[in-house]
């Protein structure tokens, strides 16, 4: 009997990126549902997923009256699931072709409950392959211990355990009977998947990296993040600091003791004014970069002079 999946996907405003990325999943046989949860959305978001429905039943709408936040999506999507594996993904996030039966496959014989493998970040304007390669000139470490950041273009040999994989993982449904997403972790929800694995692994379940698999993560123009981007970057940084710092004072003791390193003088506080500089470090290293390559396109449409 083959493993059957159910992978839940929350959203907020993205239908039509949503409507990119769902056909990527409804691809796999081994899907048993796609469980789309709508945060309060106010776009077409149920109208676009109903039409989907007729062509495919596996298609499932849930939705908030009011937005809630990822964190309280996802615990909705699990109340919900039926598969027995449940893959936590976006709504502008999208498998490689024979992605998941690969994943499902991996989990088994690496012994893991919560497995995930490469996700791919895409700048605006690339295609795929471009990504990939791109990605794969990259030598970052799988894990910075000292910063608890997971580098998901990282590649290794073969399937390896980590105390930290990226949010789009692959859960056996044991793992969520016993924890589920908290819902400390407001606005972006960072450290949301970080915290959630922390406690899975305190509880005795097994985190494992898989660099056989690939996501594709579209990048943020493509998704949508509204049109004064200098707001939008400073709430973004806001709700890092906030809740990166919520998480390190949640699992003080445990970083203490399993990855000291992690944690500067052993102080939550003074560890995250480091981590908040070296995240507004690389915002700025890609809002340059996106500035850079938005009026090299500008250039190209102006007309020729005569």
């Amino acid at each position: 009997m083959s493993t059957t999946i159910s992978v839940i996907i929350p959203t907020y405003n993205r239908a039509e990126m949503l409507a990119q990325v769902l056909p990527a999943y409804l691809q796999f046989a081994e899907v048993q549902e796609v469980i789309v949860v709508d945060d309060g959305g106010a776009d077409q978001t149920g109208e676009m997923l109903t039409a989907m429905q007729q062509g495919d039943a596996r298609v499932v709408y849930l939705r908030h009256p009011a937005n809630r936040g990822m964190t309280h999506a996802r615990n909705t999507g699990i109340a919900h699931a039926t598969g027995e594996l449940i893959l936590f993904s976006e709504d502008d996030l999208a498998p490689a072709p024979a992605s998941l039966p690969v994943l499902a496959a991996h989990m088994q014989t690496a012994g893991a409950d919560i497995i995930a493998g490469r996700r791919i970040w895409m700048r605006i304007g690339e295609t795929e392959v471009q990504a990939l390669a791109r990605a794969d000139r990259d030598r970052w470490p799988l894990v910075n211990r000292r910063l608890l950041e997971h580098y998901s273009h990282a590649r290794t040999p073969n399937d390896m355990p980590s105390p930290l994989v990226n949010a789009t993982m692959l859960v056996r449904r044991r793992v969520v009977q016993s924890v589920r997403f908290a819902g400390c972790f407001p606005g972006n929800a960072w450290r949301e998947e970080s915290d959630f694995q922390l406690r899975a692994q305190q509880a005795g379940f097994r985190v494992v990296f898989c660099p056989h698999v690939l996501f594709y993560h579209y990048d943020r123009t493509s998704a949508g993040r509204g049109r004064n981007r200098l707001k939008s970057d400073l709430v973004y940084l806001y709700w890092i600091y906030r809740n990166n710092l919520t998480f390190l004072n949640r699992h003080r003791e445990y970083l203490a003791r399993e990855i000291p390193e992690s944690l500067i003088l052993g102080q939550p506080l003074l560890t995250n004014l480091f981590y908040i500089t070296y995240r507004t470090f690389l915002l700025i290293q890609t809002e340059a970069r996106r500035a850079l390559l938005s009026r090299r396109q500008a250039g190209r449409k102006l007309p020729a002079s005569r």
